[in-house]
């Protein structure tokens, strides 16, 4: 039975889910830690053996005083009351120095395993070779309780710490439960019988509040963004001018507001079984503790007999089902096989073997062939038969307005995305059978909308390729070809500035600066052996001179590599060797930059209306700006 499958088994009986969760939990406490979930074991049965031993020989101790005072402590009586003694007070000191260390290992122990479910979520959601899945909206509402896992009250960790409490007392109390059986062997069934009982219609409530909160992910996912808005930089200077913090509050109180009512109602619990567990409890209690004292009124128990079924009444009580720890078992009840499920979900499933790729692809050519695609929950496709070659080797411009699927082109050749039909093909084999890893190390990517990373200077053009990032010559190379080499070298910390103004010591770059940091990240794929060069806008935050130096380069940069460059600006799209035109996701002109002047269609007009702001000179100069 796996984490994430139902809690029904194939006869339709349900499993109480405090239990399915504790039994989630146990199996995965192995592999967060190689030796620590056995520690967490041997604790927590000596927790629960050692109150049970403590109370039998208190209870012992108890009744043997009466003779070891008549005999005097010299006496048989008197040594066998003072072994008890001291066997009593060495369990009780044993089980003081054992309690804070259990709690230590369990709250450390807890850490590894918020830990482990993060790192096993951060793989599976990079396992897809593609990216639809984070438009899912299913995998986000399971990604936002991953990414709380180490601050909200549903966290794992505190599962375990439950676990440390929980289990020893349910232990306890079973052993005590065992001991009132020698007093009336009914009434120590009827505890058997009567906590699991509670504890299962106690846990049916808080799992139902876990329910009920994991169900508003999508409208905590709201109010979280108008909360984050108010943290992050990047929404502060629109804030302030528009003066929209009021604004912001209200829509937050109000999303907040409706995510969270239901939460408030479900942890209103239902009066029967408050009432009726309550109820339960209260009543057995009295039923035993009125049966001990009729006995010992009646001399049908000794002193030393009353003292340990009193005790065994104590620990029979500790079987809890009202207190935070069950409370966190049952809300991870939710969140743990969640988290998994999601691992489950995003697990790759190809029976296909990947053939391998060819060590110089693309020799020849890169072909979309009748390709369609829409993107996941899309009413529209943005191409429909999509036919194109790319030549190995040559550059290629796409041109077209907004909206025209220019970039939606390049995350199909990166596989970013599947073809909804039709097919890609790299050398005449389909990108579909490729191994995903191993073209995406043919690739060198520049997107429109790249990361800025919050991280040293040399980390943001290493990502580029990883495992060369002590390469520094390399480095060097690729900042030099990206005119970034002399920002680099000026900085503080020079390659270890870290490029956020939000840590110490850390700066922030211009538009174009970061634009050039993020063009040398691609250049060092180029540098690590990429051989296709995609530039999505590239000097859309360049000033004019150094865009102007960027495209006398151009022609050098891309010497060998097979380009395709996205751009609105044509003094960029002229140098390519071929340029093509798209309208709504249909290639509509193709050619060169003369073919295309020549035809004096779409491309003609635009690039007349682009450079109808400049002079011609600047036009032939590289200058001319969308």
């Amino acid at each position: 039975m796996t984490a994430a499958t139902t809690n029904k088994t194939r006869s339709g009986w349900r499993w109480p889910p405090l239990l399915l969760n504790t039994l989630t939990l146990i199996r995965l406490l192995p592999q967060v830690h190689p030796w620590h979930p056995w520690l967490f074991a041997a604790g927590i049965l000596l927790s629960a053996t050692l109150p049970i031993a403590i109370a039998v020989l208190t209870g012992l101790l108890i009744g043997s005083i009466p003779a070891a005072v008549t005999g005097g402590f010299e006496s048989a009586a008197g040594r066998h009351t003072l072994t008890l003694l001291t066997a009593v007070a060495g369990l009780v000191l044993f089980m003081r120095v054992l309690m804070p260390l259990q709690a230590a290992l369990a709250a450390t122990l807890g850490r590894h395993l918020d830990r482990y479910l993060q790192e096993r979520v951060m793989a599976a959601v990079g396992r897809p070779a593609g990216i639809a899945h984070l438009e899912d909206e299913d995998t986000l509402d399971r990604l936002r309780v991953v990414r709380e896992l180490g601050i909200n009250q549903n966290r794992p960790s505190l599962a375990v710490t439950g676990l440390a409490n929980v289990l020893p007392a349910w232990l306890q109390a079973l052993g005590s439960a065992a001991i009132l059986i020698w007093f009336y062997w009914w009434l120590g069934l009827l505890w058997l019988i009567m906590w699991p009982i509670v504890v299962y219609y106690m846990q049916r409530e808080y799992l139902k509040v876990g329910q009920v909160t994991y169900g508003q992910s999508s409208a905590l996912r709201r109010s979280e963004y108008l909360r984050d808005l108010a943290f992050l930089g990047a929404a502060a200077k629109e804030i302030r001018i528009w003066g929209m913090l009021d604004w912001l509050l209200d829509r937050f109180e109000a999303a907040w507001q409706t995510a969270i009512r239901p939460v408030w109602a479900a942890r209103r619990p239902s009066a029967p079984i408050i009432f009726g567990t309550s109820g339960a409890v209260v009543a057995i209690n009295l039923l035993s503790f009125g049966l001990l004292a009729w006995a010992a009124i009646e001399g049908d128990l000794s002193l030393g007999a009353l003292a340990v079924f009193i005790q065994a009444l104590q620990q029979a009580n500790g079987y809890t089902a009202f207190n935070d720890d069950n409370a966190h078992l049952s809300f991870a009840a939710v969140t743990v096989p969640k988290v998994l499920a999601l691992d489950e979900k995003l697990a790759v499933v190809d029976p296909k073997k990947k053939r391998p790729l060819p060590p110089l692809a693309p020799q020849n050519a890169l072909r979309f062939q009748n390709v369609s695609f829409r993107y996941p929950g899309a009413a529209e496709s943005v191409f429909t038969d999509l036919s194109l070659h790319i030549p190995a080797g040559r550059s290629l411009a796409i041109v077209g307005v907004n909206g025209a699927g220019k970039t939606s082109l390049v995350k199909l050749l990166c596989g970013l995305y599947e073809p909804t039909v039709g097919q890609i093909m790299i050398d005449g084999l389909p990108l579909a059978e490729v191994d995903p890893t191993a073209w995406r190390r043919r690739l060198a990517v520049l997107f429109q909308d790249f990361v800025r990373y919050q991280l040293p200077v040399r980390d943001n053009i290493a990502l580029g390729a990883p495992e060369l990032a002590a390469d520094m010559t390399r480095l060097r190379r690729a900042a030099q070809k990206a005119d970034v080499l002399e920002l680099i070298e000026s900085l503080p910390y020079g390659w270890d500035t870290v490029l956020s103004p939000e840590y110490s010591n850390g700066v922030d770059l211009s538009g174009g600066q970061w634009q050039r940091v993020a063009l040398a990240r691609a250049l060092f794929a180029v540098e690590a052996g990429a051989r296709v060069l995609i530039l999505d806008e590239p000097t859309a935050a360049l000033d004019v001179r150094a865009e102007a130096r960027l495209y006398d380069r151009f022609l050098a940069l891309t010497q060998g590599l097979t380009t395709i460059l996205i751009s609105h600006r044509f003094s960029t799209v002229r140098r390519a060797d071929r340029i093509i035109v798209l309208d709504n996701g249909r290639i509509v002109e193709d050619g060169s930059h003369e073919e295309l002047m020549a035809e004096n269609g779409r491309y003609a007009h635009m690039f007349r209306l682009q450079a109808a702001r400049f002079n011609g000179d600047q036009i032939d100069t590289g200058a001319t700006h969308a």
